[in-house]
């Protein structure tokens, strides 16, 4: 059946930027009932398109934006996705990014683009209503995002951009995709952008995006917007104090990485809340995308400078994990990732690295171009981040990330805080258990996002759940959340809708949209399982196992020095064997044949 009006286009634009050429195909209903769009369709394409082992720089490797039948339509907060092999971990990696792009990629026609090959001389790819060509773009190589964007726009009218910053050109693997001033930041998809000579994509069009039972569909997303509208977080808590909002109560926890998570507690953690930036620095809220009624983004101003931001996971990457309580100094770092193109949070855990074998004594300021990294030196930080951004010094060591860093300094490995070589945000897993899991089972390494317990576990969100509980039920609820978040990442919706609404509201949005006749919130649900199963399935292909959903040895062996969970670890272990079998994967942690089978994969790969 065709799914066009059913919240798709149907269509799907393959791009070779080696070949110069652009090829449309269609996509069928089987794939979308089973994998809906956004990160279930990126992951198929990838799993299909790519060779084991390819080099995720290789001109063969994919890259795909892709959005979901919900994005463009009158739903709350749609965005857009990025697929591609991570070159800083190895792993599928998926990104998401607020802005106007997803919506108008979905109006000029398509519901994905793959971009493949790489173009000998900078271009610019141009949609318009289905009709896709190539442009010169070296007049906007080097040129850091925002300029990128600005240039673009007087070229361009009317058109929404996604577009790299000098980090990506030189293809840096902490390097992001940047839209209107948002991110879609981890795993460094903006690397193989680079690698394409692709600076950035314009976007235009008129399509409409119909749905299969436009009343009800009316409806339903009427009811998602009246559940966001009676939460206490997406009515207060983030439209006044932005994902910042839960800074005091993480800290309190004991749970807030400070010094490269030598400790869960920041002695500065009020000069950098939410409540700070507000009373201080932040002069507007805004919406970041389509739909949206939570005015969640901010608008940082001081000394003649404009910030978007900066965020929760900011202002611990480039605060209290560098031991930094000064908010100009954590917006002007901030402002300068986003510049240049480089993921925050990465950034900072590279830095917060840097000083701990500064503190250790295994690097000297002559090693680091006569910076002297100290805790909470903001001249260094702003140094080291601009470095890092322009590839200069020793910024071209730094920018490949934790891993390969601390590969160059034996007996560093057991602070080098990454999971399968992504850096990691701002939860200490060692204070709420449920959060250790979720970053060891991620598939793209260290994310806060595949899985979101500490929800629950630290701010006691939907009735609270014990931290230091790694039982059967804490499994679960790691897995739940999990599947959960797959199905909105397909969808594609933002994370923060699930404050207010939940899965059911999710579901009661796709039937209508979609006409795919799914009997309940569970088969949804399930939905989100096999999608993670798949990109388990491309990881395992990939030579990924049980030795790779582990943690930092600090994490495992290092108690806590302070805080309520004081003298706690990760029990990581018991909650793995767990997983793997609610899953139905074995020991190593590789999906059974019975669950390939089961979830309806075998049929599609």
């Amino acid at each position: 059946m065709n799914l066009e009006g059913r919240g798709y286009t149907g269509k799907i634009l393959y791009a070779d930027l080696s070949e110069e050429s652009f090829k449309v195909d269609t996509w069928d209903e089987r794939i979308a009932r089973l994998l809906l769009g956004g990160k279930g369709l990126g992951a198929w394409l990838l799993y299909k398109m790519t060779e084991p082992g390819l080099d995720p720089l290789a001109p063969e490797a994919p890259l795909i934006f892709a959005t979901g039948p919900l994005t463009g339509t009158i739903t709350p907060c749609s965005k857009f996705a990025v697929i591609g092999k991570s070159p800083a971990t190895g792993t599928i990696d998926d990104s998401y990014s607020g802005g106007f792009f997803g919506p108008e990629l979905k109006y000029s026609g398509y519901d994905a683009v793959v971009v493949t090959g790489r173009s000998e001389k900078p271009v610019v790819m141009v949609i318009v209503d289905g009709e896709a060509r190539l442009e010169p773009a070296g007049d906007l190589w080097g040129l850091k995002t925002e300029e990128a964007e600005a240039k673009l726009s007087e070229r361009f009218k009317g058109f929404k951009f996604a577009e790299i910053g000098p980090a990506g050109e030189r293809m840096a693997k902490i390097a992001s995709i940047f839209s209107s001033g948002r991110c879609a930041g981890r795993g460094g998809l903006g690397a193989v952008m680079g690698s394409k000579g692709l600076k950035a994509v314009a976007v235009k069009g008129s399509k409409p995006v119909r749905v299969a039972d436009p009343e009800r569909f009316e409806r339903m997303a009427w009811i998602a917007f009246r559940s966001i509208r009676m939460s206490e977080t997406t009515v207060r808590s983030l439209p006044r104090y932005g994902t910042a909002n839960i800074l005091l109560t993480i800290n309190e926890a004991g749970a807030l990485p400070t010094r490269n998570f030598q400790t869960g507690r920041f002695e500065g953690a009020e000069e950098i809340s939410g409540e700070a930036f507000k009373r201080t620095l932040w002069k507007k809220d805004f919406a970041c995308s389509l739909g949206c009624n939570i005015y969640c983004s901010k608008i940082a101003e001081f000394n003649g400078l404009t910030v978007d931001g900066p965020d929760y996971e900011t202002i611990y990457a480039l605060g209290s994990n560098l031991g930094l309580a000064d908010r100009e100094a954590i917006c002007k770092a901030n402002l300068l990732c986003d510049q240049y193109g480089i993921d925050s949070i990465s950034t900072g855990v590279i830095i917060a690295f840097v000083m701990e074998l500064y503190q250790r004594g295994m690097v000297s300021e002559k090693d680091l171009d006569g910076i002297r990294p100290l805790w909470g030196d903001k001249e260094a930080i702003i140094s080291l981040t601009e470095k890092i951004g322009k590839g200069e010094g020793v910024g071209l060591a730094l920018q490949e990330g934790v891993k390969r860093l601390s590969e160059k300094y034996p007996g560093s490995e057991g602070f080098a805080m990454h999971v399968k070589g992504l850096e990691m945000p701002a939860y200490e897993p060692r204070a709420a258990q449920g959060m250790g899991l979720c970053y060891a089972i991620s598939e793209r390494g260290a994310c806060h996002l595949r899985a979101y317990t500490a929800g629950m576990e630290l701010l006691g969100y939907g009735g609270g759940a014990d931290p230091t509980s790694y039982d059967r039920s804490k499994v679960q609820l790691a897995i739940d959340r999990q599947d959960e978040k797959a199905v909105t990442d397909s969808s594609v919706l933002c994370f923060f809708t699930l404050y207010g609404m939940r899965l059911k509201e999710v579901y009661q949005m796709i039937v209508p949209c979609t006409g795919f006749n799914y009997g309940s919130v569970e088969e949804v649900k399930q939905l989100g399982a096999r999608v993670i199963t798949l990109t388990r399935l491309f990881n395992v292909r990939e030579g990924f196992t049980r030795k790779d959903d582990t943690l930092p040895r600090r994490c495992l062996e290092e108690p806590l020095p302070e805080g309520p969970y004081r003298g706690q670890v990760t029990h990581l272990e018991p909650m793995l064997n767990e997983y793997y079998r609610i899953r139905g994967w074995d020991e190593e942690g590789i999906p059974t044949e019975e669950t390939v089978k089961k979830t309806g994969l075998k049929d599609i790969l």
